[in-house]
């Protein structure tokens, strides 16, 4: 996130302007981007990875981010309806 976008959601705050809908859904898009991108580059690493112990790490990454994932698309749902 850059430094212009965090000056932009905190003065938001502080001015208590409230989210629309629609910047609630592009933030969880947002969201939902990084952690793609992210699955993508650990799951790389998985299958490079030769010791056990790092692989396993890893793949417990990997679930943590599908747990993420899942939740993400599900508040996505519930925020569009």
């Amino acid at each position: 996130m850059s430094i212009e976008k965090l000056i932009k959601k905190l003065s938001n705050y502080l001015n208590g302007k409230k989210k629309t809908i629609k910047e609630h859904c592009d933030d969880i898009h947002e969201l939902i981007d990084e952690l793609e991108k992210k699955q993508t580059k650990i799951q790389k690493k998985v299958n490079t990875e030769d010791s056990k112990s790092k692989r396993k790490q890893l793949k417990i990454e990997l679930k943590i981010i599908k747990i993420e994932l899942k939740k993400a698309q599900e508040k996505l749902a519930t925020i569009k309806k």
